[in-house]
């Protein structure tokens, strides 16, 4: 019974959200000025992405060698299937 009234709920949920989609308004359009305040919001300021200051090695024989000479450590960070979770 409880199971019934759960895929009734989900059910309606979908309805309710498809019925949303297909009579949503059209997109607005915006200006260039409106565009570039936008834009000025989402894009990193300085400081806030400090992981992109370092110099990544897409090559772990590379970051040991360099690691090494300077007597630091590695970090290594990999996402699911070890492919590197940034862009190389």
């Amino acid at each position: 019974m409880i199971v019934h009234r759960i895929l009734a709920a989900a059910l309606a949920a979908l309805t309710t959200l498809a019925a949303g989609l297909l009579y949503a308004d059209e997109p607005r359009t915006i200006g260039d000025a409106e565009f570039a305040r936008l834009h000025a919001l989402v894009k990193p300021q300085s400081g806030e992405s400090r992981w992109m200051e370092i110099d990544w090695y897409p090559s772990v024989w590379e970051a040991r060698q360099k690691a090494a000479a300077e007597g630091k450590p590695i970090f290594l960070m990999a996402g699911s299937g070890g492919a590197p979770a940034a862009g190389c």
